[in-house]
């Protein structure tokens, strides 16, 4: 196997879509990207949720830190 394994794993008391926006926009969870303030860097992510509600919550979660 070609590279390594990248499992993201949250804390059963963290509140999830918060904390998966965090990791995001920080680098952890996807190698090489670093988010650094520039809203149009999101464009290069794909994350998939179960439900457009979820989505939109995300997105909300994830705007929370450039606001």
């Amino acid at each position: 196997m070609s590279g390594a394994r990248r499992v993201l794993s949250i804390p059963p008391g963290a509140p999830f879509l918060p904390t998966l926006a965090e990791t995001l926009l920080d680098g952890r969870l996807i190698p090489g990207f670093r988010f650094d303030g520039e809203p149009l860097a999101l464009a290069d992510a794909t994350i998939y949720v179960p439900t457009r509600r979820a989505a939109r919550a995300l997105r909300g979660a994830s705007a929370h830190r450039w606001w």
